[in-house]
């Protein structure tokens, strides 16, 4: 079951909305109406917290590292304690100090603990809802791993932020609506307004970037797809993968 969206993120204009296989044969719409774990998708949302709020900038290194946490939650109705250690995606630790571009471009679990801890959880549920998600959203040490449930809808209309040099663009489906005879009887205008500053948003697409650029990026295996890639485009991405895929 997969759903694919593609928008402008200047005008909002929604260019693909494909929700499922077939709609005769399964009508639910994975696109909007379909929320999942986004797992390391996610990622992107602590890292402009930390950029845009001026608390790190791109110079700035962390080491990967084990990371562990007391957490309190209630279990069977009872409060409870327990420790959180967040494990890489190879199992292991690298002990390197890495960039900020570089962890997020290998997507090291650790260090995205690190720096959620660092920044506060709140402050990553803030900006993923300025940036765009409207799913609730709780502030546990957990958050930038992508734990909750949001649609590909509102994930599409939040990473458009950083190409759009902040702005948050509503998406739009319907651009305009004329008569037989061609007058025009409705036009619609995309709501956008600045959500983050614009020196931000770049240095969130240069994060992006790193996906496909630096040493052990996860998103290089768009290289594969060379023919669709072949007039030089800059590229920006972030892979996510959940527990057990």
């Amino acid at each position: 079951r997969a759903g694919m969206m593609a928008m402008d993120p200047y005008t909002g204009q929604i260019k693909a909305w494909v929700g499922g296989l077939n709609y005769k044969f399964f009508k639910y719409d994975a696109v909007q109406q379909g929320k999942r774990q986004p797992g390391s998708t996610f990622k992107p949302f602590v890292y402009c917290a930390a950029i845009d709020s001026s608390t790190f900038n791109l110079c700035d290194t962390m080491v990967d590292e084990p990371f562990q946490i007391e957490v309190r939650e209630k279990y069977k109705g009872r409060d409870t304690t327990r420790i959180w250690r967040p494990k890489n995606s190879t199992g292991g630790f690298s002990y390197q100090e890495l960039t900020l571009r570089r962890a997020l471009a290998r997507s090291i679990n650790s260090v995205t603990a690190h720096l959620t801890n660092r920044i506060g959880a709140q402050s990553v549920v803030n900006y993923a809802h300025k940036l765009g998600i409207t799913t609730p959203l709780k502030a546990v040490p957990s958050i930038g791993l992508g734990p909750f449930d949001v649609s590909l809808y509102d994930m599409v209309t939040a990473y458009s932020v950083f190409p759009n040099g902040g702005r948050h663009t509503d998406p739009i489906l319907v651009a305009r609506i004329e008569s037989s005879d061609g007058s025009l009887i409705e036009e619609f205008a995309p709501q956008s307004k600045q959500v983050i500053s614009e020196e931000s948003a770049f240095l969130m697409v240069h994060m992006l970037k790193g996906g496909i650029e630096e040493p052990g990026g996860t998103s290089q295996n768009i290289w594969t797809f060379g023919s669709l890639f072949k007039n030089g485009f800059e590229i920006g991405g972030k892979t996510g993968t959940t527990s057990n895929n």
